[in-house]
């Protein structure tokens, strides 16, 4: 009957109820969606971490993490790989040369992480070959050494150019670009601009202001190319600690959410990197590992410690602290957004209670006059709260439900602060997730406010003498 009678009462006042269903469903909204954006992010992040950066383990010369230098290798590799291709939860593994390199074109100069790997086998470890802009990765059949770098390594290096060429002009999209705008592209020749910001300027001449500020990021992008095949000097230091000096032809740029490590990386071929260190085949810095998931990742680092004494072993919560900072604190920090949105509303939902208890103060004192007692009066209160909390969060569940769904297959676009996102290593295109967990643990704090809401008015209400509330006019 409380059940019951609660139910009616929400819909005694149909506009006051629907302001307060509409707030909560809105409130509940913006925690479904700070939920899916914030654990989308995390679980991008880690996977990009693991899959292009750190993978799931790797294993060094305990030495090497001390001291990057070339001469501290893994102890007897031959030893590692035996074990490696016998133990369980191992998806793929593989072997690293790294080494610090400058890198040198005719227009700048800059230092990176130079990575010789065996294409076949870091393509099963690392996703960076389906990360490129442009070109290809390591394939082995160049006559002159290729090299893949990111594309903030090609921007310093002043490989990223912008040019107003013929062919690209005649394939200008007239629905992206209106005429009149394509038209004064040809006032700027073809010269080629190593910065961004000179080829910006240049818009600037030829385009009114309301054309560059619509269209002049566009088409700095539109025109934009990196030199693919130019010749890229390297330095660096062989075993014996002399100094080599080599070219590598540039093959691929690849760019991924992470703006640091794609400035900071660049790939070659490990066979081809030997000739030049003097390392052999069994000489390698770094054993890159891919487990079945990201637990057991965990567990398999613990195992092959025992199987490889002397090896210094990490799993990526070691590699990388902070992502596994995300992966316990991630979900933690999105309910607290909701609880501070429930808060809020929680405010909201006392004064529409205390307003409909103050209006039936002669109601509620013939129910205790006639042998209502003061628990059913109370329980009434509280499942007339917890009915308009509950309604409002069910429609706003079933509404975000539905907008996370496509969203989660579409994305968020915030490139308009890609920049930004991109130093922090986050997508700037983010696709929400929220579990059914999720749904279920919102919906326990939606029906917790709608409790501690009913608490004041509820209370009011059990002050009221029925004498008093009967006079009431």
């Amino acid at each position: 009957m409380i059940l019951t009678i609660g139910w009616k009462n929400v819909w005694r006042s149909k506009t006051r109820s629907l302001v307060v269903i509409v707030a909560v469903m809105l409130g509940i909204f913006g925690g479904v969606m700070a939920t899916g954006i914030m654990q989308g992010w995390v679980e991008q992040r880690i996977h990009a971490s693991i899959y292009k950066e750190i993978s799931h383990i790797q294993i060094h010369n305990p030495e090497y993490m001390q001291n990057e230098e070339i001469r501290y290798t893994i102890d007897n590799y031959p030893k590692v790989v035996n074990v490696l291709d016998t133990v369980s939860d191992l998806k793929a593994y593989s072997p690293r040369v790294k080494l610090f390199a400058m890198a040198r074109t005719s227009w700048a100069v800059s230092g990176f992480v130079l990575n010789g790997v065996d294409t076949e086998k870091e393509e099963k470890v690392s996703e960076i070959y389906k990360d490129l802009v442009e070109g290809e990765f390591l394939t082995g059949n160049d006559v002159t050494p290729s090299i893949v770098i990111g594309s903030k390594a090609a921007e310093n290096l002043k490989l990223l150019n912008w040019q107003v060429t013929p062919e690209k002009l005649k394939m200008i999209d007239l629905k992206t670009f209106p005429a009149e705008v394509v038209n004064k592209l040809d006032s700027i020749g073809t010269r080629r601009y190593h910065k961004e910001k000179d080829f910006m300027n240049k818009l600037k001449e030829i385009l009114d202001k309301e054309e560059f500020d619509t269209y002049g990021e566009k088409l700095a992008r539109y025109f934009s190319f990196y030199r693919m095949r130019s010749s890229i000097e390297i330095s660096l230091q062989d075993k014996n600690g002399v100094i080599v000096h080599t070219v590598f032809k540039l093959r691929g740029v690849y760019k991924t959410e992470n703006t640091t490590f794609d400035g900071m990386n660049a790939f070659v071929e490990r066979d081809v990197l030997n000739k030049y260190t003097g390392l052999n085949e069994n000489e390698v810095h770094e054993i890159a590992i891919i487990s079945t998931d990201d637990k057991s990742a965990v567990k398999l680092a613990a195992k092959l410690k025992k199987y490889l004494p002397g090896q210094d072993i990490l799993s990526w919560r070691q590699l990388s602290p902070e992502i596994a900072m995300y992966t316990d604190f991630g979900s933690l920090m999105s309910y607290v957004y909701v609880v501070i949105i429930l808060f809020a509303l929680a405010f909201g939902i006392i004064n529409t209670m205390m307003m409909s208890v103050l209006e039936r103060v002669k109601e509620l004192g013939m129910l205790m006059a006639i042998g209502m007692n003061k628990k059913r009066v109370f329980s009434m209160i509280m499942t007339e709260s917890v009915f308009l909390t509950l309604t409002g969060a069910v429609v706003g569940m079933v509404f975000s439900g539905g907008l996370v769904e496509i969203l989660s297959r579409t994305g968020i676009n915030f490139s308009m602060w890609s920049e930004g996102f991109e130093a922090l290593g986050l997508a700037a295109i983010v696709y929400p997730v929220v579990t059914w967990y999720d749904y279920v643990v919102i919906t326990v704090l939606v029906i917790i406010t709608g409790m501690v809401a009913s608490i004041w008015p509820a209370r009011k209400a059990l002050q009221l003498s029925p004498v008093e509330a009967l006079r009431t006019d």
